[in-house]
C-alpha cells in the first residue's frame, strides 16, 4: 500500500509493495533529507532516479540510476539524498521491522 509523507517525515514517500514468503519489493522516494534504521533482513536498493548516498558499516557510498546497493541484516544505515531519489527495493526475510529511526532535512 502506497505511503504519504508524514508530518514527521515530509519528505518520505512509499509506493506499493509485495511480500511473498517473506521477501518484500517495493519503491520509495527521499527528497532533499536522510533517513537512518536498522532492519534484521538484508536490504537492497536501486535508484531508479537522481542520486542516493549510502551510509553503512562506516562507509558511503553514491549510488545512481541503474546502480544498485546491499545493506546487511543488522546494519544502521543512512540513506541520504542531497536533491531526490527514487529507488526500489528488496527486503530478504528476517524478522520484520526496524529500529534506530532518524530523519533529517537539507
Amino acid at each position: 500500500m502506497p505511503t504519504t509523507p508524514s508530518a514527521s517525515m515530509p519528505r518520505l514517500t512509499g509506493g506499493a509493495s509485495v511480500s511473498v514468503d517473506g521477501i518484500t519489493v517495493g519503491e520509495w522516494t527521499l527528497t532533499r533529507a536522510a533517513f537512518t534504521d536498522r532492519h534484521q533482513h538484508v536490504e537492497i536498493n536501486t535508484v531508479l532516479e537522481g542520486e542516493l548516498h549510502v551510509t553503512s558499516e562506516g562507509d558511503t557510498h553514491i549510488v545512481r540510476p541503474g546502480q544498485t546497493i546491499v545493506v546487511p541484516a543488522g546494519s544502521r544505515a543512512t540513506y541520504a539524498a542531497p536533491e531526490y531519489a527514487r529507488m526500489s527495493y528488496v527486503y530478504g526475510p528476517g524478522t520484520p521491522g526496524m529500529t534506530d529511526v532518524a530523519y533529517e532535512e537539507f
